[in-house]
């Protein structure tokens, strides 16, 4: 399972939240559980200022079967997160598997 792509935007319609779109693919032949992803929030330094782990329950659109990432399957996520008075200058995103 890899991220394709990710951002991560101020939302100045949204009152400032945080815009996290990302797509994740499976490139396995076989379906997989679905991973954790880990959204870390950085300062200038790229020391870590928030860090928060999303389960998939938090990051699926409804219409997917939350139990299985089918194979070769790809999904793109869209999410508004609220960091109200959070210095950050950038992000990182990781999937794992506890």
């Amino acid at each position: 399972v890899s991220i394709e792509s990710s951002d991560l935007q101020i939302d100045p319609a949204r009152g400032g939240l945080l815009t996290l779109s990302a797509t994740l693919k499976n490139r396995a032949a076989y379906a997989q559980a679905w991973p954790l992803l880990e959204l870390t929030l950085t300062d200038v330094r790229d020391d870590a200022v928030l860090r928060r782990v999303l389960e998939p329950a938090d990051y699926l659109p409804a219409k997917l079967d939350p139990t299985v990432f089918p194979p070769n399957g790809e999904v793109g996520i869209r999410l508004w997160l609220e960091a109200k008075d959070v210095a950050a200058a950038g992000y990182r995103l990781y999937v794992f598997y506890p």
